[in-house]
């Protein structure tokens, strides 16, 4: 069966995924805030992240009859039947968690669909990003375009970086990641962070922000995969500060860069600065 038809299948699924998600998080989940442990990336991982994970592989072994490997933040791998995978299913639970502990409302579940063997973030064949507390969904499928609520999104066609807003991740206790977007906060209409990748992306998607810039090197891939699909089927460019591919999964403790765009000429412009930035 081609990968697009493959894909279109399992979307119905991962919506249903995320609404039993979010229903959980915006009630009990919201008095489950306590920390429990460090996950494998050695982040703080709160009661409502594992508990919002368990609901995901629940969903995924009772609507799948076929076995499915799943690659989550919290729980590292975890084989949902004894058996030969049908897919690779990598899962942010709550991406943007310190966000939704604080009462911040910038939160999302991402869900990313690959074949076992093809972990490169190309061979993404569906993707969804769901906004919790609004409940809004993005989603694409390989081939077969970018959807928010149901309907076709297309980026901005902003080209110029003077006049574009632009999303952007940095450590800030990191003076060197801080340096490297001095050019962006020179050049740029305005600068915007949510703390939520997974949504940034997606606001990339559908025009929310015309680019998205990322020069920590920590990224993990939980927390991008479904969104670039997103952005790509929409229209828009996803690399990493050179301009490359993003690197194959090999975990979910692997960093990345990420400078995404909705126009060729923006996504230059955007890789022109970070390289200034870069060699500042």
């Amino acid at each position: 069966m081609p990968g697009g038809a493959v894909a279109e299948d399992l979307l119905p699924l991962l919506r249903a995924i995320f609404t039993e998600v979010r229903a959980f998080l915006l009630g009990a989940g919201q008095g489950h805030l306590e920390t429990v442990r460090m996950n494998p990336r050695g982040d703080v991982s709160k009661a409502f992240d594992l508990e919002a994970e368990e609901r995901i592989i629940a969903g995924l072994r009772e609507g799948l009859a076929e076995p499915v490997r799943v690659l989550t933040e919290e729980r590292g791998e975890v084989l949902t039947k004894p058996g030969r995978p049908a897919y690779t299913i990598i899962v942010d639970p709550v991406d943007g968690s310190e966000n939704f502990a604080r009462g911040n409302d910038c939160t999302a579940v991402s869900l990313a669909v690959l074949r076992p063997e093809d972990l490169r973030p190309e061979a993404v064949l569906a993707g969804l990003v769901g906004h919790v507390h609004t409940g809004t969904i993005f989603e694409a499928s390989r081939r077969g375009g970018a959807r928010r609520g149901g309907r076709p999104i297309a980026p901005s066609a902003v080209g110029r970086l003077e006049e574009a807003l632009v999303a952007v991740d940095l450590n800030f206790r990191d003076k060197g990641t801080v340096s490297r977007i001095f050019p962006l906060l020179a050049r740029a209409r305005a600068l915007r962070r949510y703390g939520s990748a997974a949504l940034e992306l997606a606001g990339v998607a559908s025009g929310g922000a015309d680019g998205y810039v990322d020069v920590r090197g920590t990224l993990s891939p939980e927390n991008y995969l479904a969104a670039a699909l997103i952005v790509r089927e929409a229209g828009g460019l996803v690399t990493d500060w050179d301009g490359n591919p993003l690197a194959p999964v090999r975990s979910l403790t692997q960093g990345q860069t990420i400078v995404a765009a909705g126009t060729a000429a923006l996504h230059r412009a955007l890789l022109d600065a970070v390289r200034e930035g870069r060699a500042g």
